[in-house]
């Protein structure tokens, strides 16, 4: 009997649990929203079309508190890598993915 009781209470908080669990607040654990792209100008040093990653050398980006350096950022779908070749000096911009990385939004070469 004091089996049969166990099993009960057990199966009864297994399945209450996931919808109390689903009501709690979760504070810091919001879903993630893309953010507004921050401009800035650097050099292309590589360009790789197949994993969709260019390697840049910007000056400082103010609105994202970066300083000047070398980097590799992901490259948004929409932008076309075909107009850029390393040594091309370029205009872009970067943002933040609903994921929270950063990437290139937009990338067009100055002439």
């Amino acid at each position: 009997m004091l089996r049969k009781l166990t099993v009960a209470a057990l199966l009864t908080t297994i399945s209450i649990a996931p919808a109390a669990w689903a009501q709690m607040d979760h504070p810091g654990h919001a879903t993630p929203v893309a953010q507004p792209a921050a401009g800035t100008t650097g050099t292309v040093n590589a360009v790789d079309p197949a994993k969709r990653l260019v390697n840049l050398s910007h000056g400082t980006i103010a609105a994202l508190s970066w300083p000047a350096m070398t980097m590799d950022f992901m490259v948004a779908p929409g932008v076309d890598l075909k107009p850029v070749k390393p040594g091309d000096p370029v205009a872009f911009t970067v943002g933040k993915d609903a994921a929270g990385m950063y990437r290139i939004e937009t990338l067009t070469p100055v002439k």
